[in-house]
């Protein structure tokens, strides 16, 4: 009697059978294949968005390039007459902060421009201090809103450019500048109330406190153009001007730094107290400050790079009256009469940069000259900017 087979466990049996592997067929190419004019059936979960919402333009498949509209290209410009147009047009190569100052003023001189006048301010204030006194955007912080300036030009003796103490701003219509004064004036009357005199005076405003929508901290610190024991004078000049702001305007600064060429924003203005070196000895004494601090000082090439200012002599004195406007016509003032140089530079910061290290420093005088006792002349130097 033959042994009884056994059938393997029901987990050993297969989960699939010869019906379930019909319609993989096709993958041999033993099945029924789909012609290749025939339309492709296609899900609803597979149609793109385009084809659900215009299902008739889906119907009319791609256009033919017969039927698409034809575009001509236009010509590009020669790289030679862009650049040669550029110069002739006088547009500088690379877009600096002074360079669109000018541009800007070259905008505004045919056109009515709105001054305001500074007055009784410190000399040392930089444009950046006038800068971060524009109200700024009421939607995005980093954007200025209305109240921006063209140009600040210091105040500063015509035949000297000793530095006065007054300022013109110069703006593009009343509108900026009268949103310009009111935001320095609420500034200033803010830092009247919140800036301690006293031992009795109330706690000066914490970080992030806000008034008005506006952090009266950070706002405190920025103000610099008035100190708050005093009286903030900023008014608008009123047209017409005097013939010194008119050509202050035209020419878009002082004839001695803007002519022959403008060097606002990489010169120096230097003077010696107590001695008077000529320009050559200048010249040695700059060179050999570079090679002792191992750098060259990137002073300008040319001739005129060092240029004694000529000053005239002063026969006008200051007005006594300090607080009226009619001390605007830029008259020459009578002081101590110092020999003066404009030293150009290469750029911004290398001019900077040298007027903060000559700045008060001891003339290295010549060993002859020298006198047992004496204190040594000191060397004055100012950024025109």
């Amino acid at each position: 009697m033959p042994t009884p087979r056994l059938l393997p466990p029901q987990f050993f049996l297969p989960a699939w059978n010869v019906a379930s592997l019909g319609p993989l067929r096709w993958l041999h190419g033993s099945g029924p294949r789909r012609a290749n004019n025939a339309p492709k059936q296609v899900s609803g979960s597979q149609l793109s968005l385009f084809d659900e919402l215009f299902p008739e333009e889906a119907v009319k498949g791609p256009k033919s390039e017969e039927a698409t509209r034809h575009v001509p290209r236009l010509p590009l410009p020669d790289p030679e007459e862009v650049s040669s147009n550029s110069q002739s047009e006088g547009i500088p190569k690379g877009g600096t902060q002074w360079g669109d100052n000018a541009r800007g003023l070259d905008a505004f001189r045919k056109e009515d421009v709105t001054i305001l006048v500074l007055r009784r301010a410190s000399k040392s204030l930089d444009e950046h201090d006038f800068r971060r006194m524009v109200p700024k955007g009421q939607h995005i912080e980093e954007w200025r809103g209305p109240g921006d300036f063209l140009k600040v030009i210091p105040g500063r003796d015509p035949h000297t450019l000793q530095p006065l103490e007054h300022y013109f701003l110069l703006f593009p219509n009343p509108a900026n500048a009268r949103a310009y004064q009111d935001h320095a004036g609420r500034t200033h009357r803010m830092a009247r109330t919140h800036t301690p005199t006293s031992i009795t005076s109330p706690l000066p405003p914490t970080p992030g406190m806000v008034i008005s929508g506006e952090d009266v901290h950070a706002l405190l610190q920025d103000y610099a153009l008035c100190p708050p024991s005093q009286k903030l004078s900023l008014r608008t000049l009123v047209s017409p001007y005097s013939r010194s702001v008119q050509r202050l305007l035209d020419h878009g600064g002082y004839d001695a730094v803007v002519q022959p060429h403008d060097r606002t924003g990489k010169a120096v203005i230097l003077w010696v107290e107590g001695y008077q070196p000529s320009t050559q000895a200048l010249k040695d004494v700059i060179a050999r400050d570079g090679s002792d601090r191992g750098m060259t000082w990137g002073v300008a090439d040319g001739e005129d790079c060092i240029e004694r200012i000529k000053i005239p002599v002063a026969t006008v004195e200051a007005p006594e009256d300090s607080g009226s406007m009619s001390d605007l016509e830029l008259r020459p003032r009578k002081q101590t009469r110092f020999s003066r140089w404009i030293i150009t530079f290469g750029d911004e910061a290398e001019a900077r940069r040298f007027a903060r290290c000559w700045h008060r420093r001891p003339y290295p005088m010549p060993s002859e000259r020298i006198v047992f006792g004496e204190p040594p002349p000191l060397v004055h130097t100012d950024f025109l900017w």
